[in-house]
């Protein structure tokens, strides 16, 4: 039979308890925090941050607006209406909808269907005020006449114009997008 040598135990080898190791604790740390954003992401936003994102949004494409009038010597408009919003030209059978980028017809934000409005979207309002699901959207301000609705902002030829004002109030809030006609449109809000 045979003998062990000397320092050989009889049994099989003993391993002391093993505990996770710093790299295997960062990549499930990394997983987690990766996994924790994706949830955020795909929850639904909150009416507000939808309607702040959507006037910063609509303050550069205004400035947009007004920059383009001057440069192209007519008029455009901004038309809002319950779906979403168009910018318009003027042309010899009416305001027809603008095609160029950016400024083409989009939904709001904050609307639940996140559809988008056909390029054709061309919205009227006798009254100055247009209800976009829970937010009422009023313009006021800008160039008149020129046959377009009250609820429209227009934007004349000249780089300076009158000031103008879009005001977005719903879910508690006030958000006015302004500009005193030479400043850009800058986003205030209020409770």
């Amino acid at each position: 039979m045979p003998t062990l040598a000397a320092g050989n135990s009889a049994g099989p080898a003993r391993r002391s308890p093993r505990g996770f190791t710093l790299v295997e604790l960062l990549v499930t740390l990394l997983v987690m925090a990766l996994l924790t954003g994706l949830a955020a992401l795909a929850l639904p936003q909150s009416g507000q941050e939808s309607m702040q994102r959507e006037a910063e949004r609509l303050a550069a494409l205004l400035d947009a607006a007004r920059e383009q009038a001057a440069d192209r010597g007519e008029p455009l408009a901004w038309a809002p209406g319950s779906d979403g919003y168009t910018f318009l030209q003027p042309s010899p059978r009416g305001w027809i909808p603008l095609d160029n980028p950016p400024l083409t017809a989009r939904a709001w934000q904050w609307l639940d269907a996140r559809e988008t409005v056909p390029p054709s979207y061309l919205p009227r309002s006798n009254t100055p005020t247009v209800q976009a699901g829970d937010v009422a959207v009023r313009a006021s301000g800008g160039a008149s006449g020129l046959g377009a609705s009250p609820s429209w902002l227009v934007f004349g030829t000249e780089p300076v114009s009158a000031p103008m004002a879009v005001t977005l109030h719903g879910d508690g809030r006030v958000i006015t997008i302004a500009s005193d006609g030479l400043a850009p449109f800058a986003v205030q809000s209020a409770r």
